[in-house]
């Protein structure tokens, strides 16, 4: 049986030397941990307005990449690409990070694309690398839910505040953190369960745990399975996400 081919993603920034490259190292490493079948790369629609970039990748974006366990020296070290028609051509779903920045310059010199091209709103300042994470980690789970594309519209709230609002507001739900090993060869799981959310908020917070505890996972039956024992981080996130939570268990 044929290996299945990975889809390709391609992240679009204006100079390709800080957004997206930091959100296409940060969506490999997350997509590796995982088992999804997708691949980024990254391109600047306008090289030329970055003149005064120092080095192949801000020092910045590597740094917060190296805070979050992520290394990509290959991705670090190389130089700054310009998009062409060709990489549009062989990307599978390509996401441009600021649309009022740059849909004008999709529309100038790749106007066939421009309404091709799913938009986030994460602007070129220090403080947007932890948006990105938060965008990435938002698509990786909708990429799992069957890969709907995102409205191009402000997101209103953070992945981790969106997920701590579903909760109802006037009853106090307890989540429940516990561990299994039986029928597992000793391998055993970290479980999340009686959580008040919907089947997608549920996939969304299992792909934030995933990649807080950097390791695999699924989810079952609206339970949450986190591979190896993890409980002490996963309660520690829960409550950072508002949650009231129970340990359960050894």
């Amino acid at each position: 049986m044929a290996k299945r081919s990975d889809k390709t993603l391609l992240f679009l920034c204006t100079g390709n030397y800080y957004r997206s490259r930091f959100a296409e190292i940060l969506f490999n490493s997350v997509a590796g941990k995982m088992g999804l079948s997708w691949r980024a790369s990254s391109r600047g629609l306008a090289l030329e307005r970055g003149v005064n970039n120092v080095g192949p990748m801000a020092v910045e974006a590597i740094t917060a990449l190296e805070a979050l366990g992520v290394r990509a020296d290959d991705g670090v070290t190389r130089l700054p690409a310009q998009v062409t028609t060709d990489d549009l051509e062989r990307a599978d779903r390509v996401v441009a990070l600021k649309q009022a920045e740059h849909l004008p310059l999709l529309q100038e010199r790749f106007p066939t694309w421009a309404e091709k091209v799913e938009f986030w709103h994460v602007d070129d300042a220090p403080e947007t690398l932890a948006l990105i994470e938060r965008e990435v980690m938002g698509l990786v789970a909708r990429l799992l839910g069957g890969g709907q594309r995102q409205e191009s519209q402000p997101s209103e709230a953070p992945a981790s505040e969106r997920l701590a609002a579903k909760q109802p507001a006037k009853k106090l739900v307890t989540v429940k953190v516990g561990r299994e090993t039986a029928g597992r060869r000793g391998k055993g799981v970290t479980t999340v369960f009686d959580l008040p959310l919907d089947d997608d908020g549920v996939r969304e917070l299992a792909a934030l745990l995933k990649q807080r505890c950097g390791t695999g996972g699924t989810v079952k039956d609206g339970r949450i399975e986190i591979q190896g024992d993890q409980r002490e981080r996963i309660v520690a996130e829960l409550e950072k996400l508002g949650y009231k939570v129970k340990r359960v268990g050894g």
